[in-house]
């Protein structure tokens, strides 16, 4: 489909020249004279660029650029700036103002389409599907909830920590988690800034703002605080947040929620490793038969499927491993004994249990599933 282009002019002639030459090139156009009405039409149907002259009746265009550059949904939209004013100061006002070209008038059609041309190349580039980042991806998805998915997945990244390698843990949902609970993170807003971007304006850069270092050693990116209904995570910021945060890091675990949606499913199809988490009784072990049948579907065909058994308290007759691994087909990475004591003591300073009691046989479990996925 061609890319629609918003042209804002308050003369008809220059609104007609340009829409000519742009239309003849293939283009789709909508028009504006005021700055009210190009953000009626930008709400309407957001364009793929916006060509904004300096010379408007309400508001400026440099007013009208700066305002939509601090607004997430337009910030990312390239804006070319026109004006007769081409003296230096005057371009640097309007590149100042989040223009990301200028063209002084008047304009000749070849020119404004080179422009064009460069401007939109540039989001293709972004746009395009980034390769596969070079950092390991981990992901952890917990049969059901509360089987310790989330203290799992962050005790095994700083245990890869502790084993000298980079790693960040991610959080990947849009309502309340637990990772800011379990660390003790003052700050509990987590994800939210990168979900009011557009993905395509998700980087490493600007993610690196979000992320944590806990004491520890491991990089944090906590879901976000509190309950938002009308707040869902979506595939394409899934997917951006995890490419984003590769690049931060030699290993990124990803920490899913146990219920399925399309933005774990993005998630799963960029993992390395897909690591199913359930404890050893019978409730447990139904619940991860048909997470399992849906991870393996899901899943990018080169993904190592493996599992953790966690035992959170002691069991009189907890079921024997051999049974689990039979049943579900899937490799083992390890078994986490009993430690509810230990980790509640660790939660309780803010701390981890691999730090808190480094030699104890659960932190030594930690550092084998760590050295496996290693």
């Amino acid at each position: 489909m061609p890319e629609n282009i918003l042209i804002i002019d308050d003369q008809a002639e220059m609104l007609r020249l340009l829409g000519t030459a742009l239309e003849r090139r293939g283009f789709r156009i909508s028009v504006a004279q005021s700055a009210a009405a190009a953000l009626a039409r930008i709400r309407a149907a957001r364009p793929d660029l916006i060509i904004l002259d300096v010379m408007l009746p309400d508001v400026s265009g440099i007013e009208l650029c700066e305002q939509l550059r601090r607004q997430p949904e337009t910030a990312a939209i390239p804006i070319l700036m026109l004006s007769a004013l081409g003296q230096v100061p005057d371009k640097v006002a309007g590149l100042k103002s989040g223009a990301d070209d200028y063209l002084v008038k008047p304009i000749d059609p070849a020119e404004l389409l080179a422009r064009v041309d460069g401007l939109l190349e540039r989001v293709r580039r972004l746009k395009a599907p980034p390769a596969v980042p070079a950092a390991k991806i981990v992901t952890f998805v917990g049969a059901k909830g509360g089987v310790g998915t989330t203290t799992t997945t962050v005790n095994v990244g700083a245990a890869a920590v502790q084993l000298g390698t980079s790693a960040l843990v991610v959080e990947l949902q849009a309502q309340q988690g637990s990772l800011h609970l379990i660390l003790g993170l003052s700050s509990s807003e987590g994800s939210t800034g990168l979900l009011s971007l557009d993905p395509a304006a998700i980087q490493t850069s600007n993610a690196a703002g979000w992320v944590l270092r806990h004491a520890s050693g491991v990089q944090v990116l906590a879901a976000p605080g509190g309950v938002h209904p009308d707040r869902h995570l979506e595939p394409a910021h899934a997917e951006a947040i995890v490419r984003a945060l590769a690049g931060m890091a030699d290993l990124v675990l990803v920490d899913l929620p146990h219920w399925w949606s399309a933005a774990s499913e993005a998630a799963l199809r960029m993992s390395d490793v897909v690591v199913l988490v359930l404890e050893p009784t019978n409730l447990s072990l139904e619940a991860a038969a048909a997470a399992a049948t849906y991870l393996r579907s899901a899943a990018r065909p080169a993904a190592d499927l493996r599992l953790v058994i966690v035992a959170r308290s002691p069991m009189a007759s907890p079921m024997p491993a051999r049974q689990i691994h039979e049943r579900l087909g899937w490799g083992s990475l390890g078994n986490i004994p009993p430690a509810a004591d230990e980790c509640a003591h660790a939660q309780q300073l803010g701390t981890l249990v691999v730090q808190t009691q480094p030699e104890s046989t659960v932190s030594q479990a930690y550092r084998e599933i760590a050295r496996q996925i290693l």
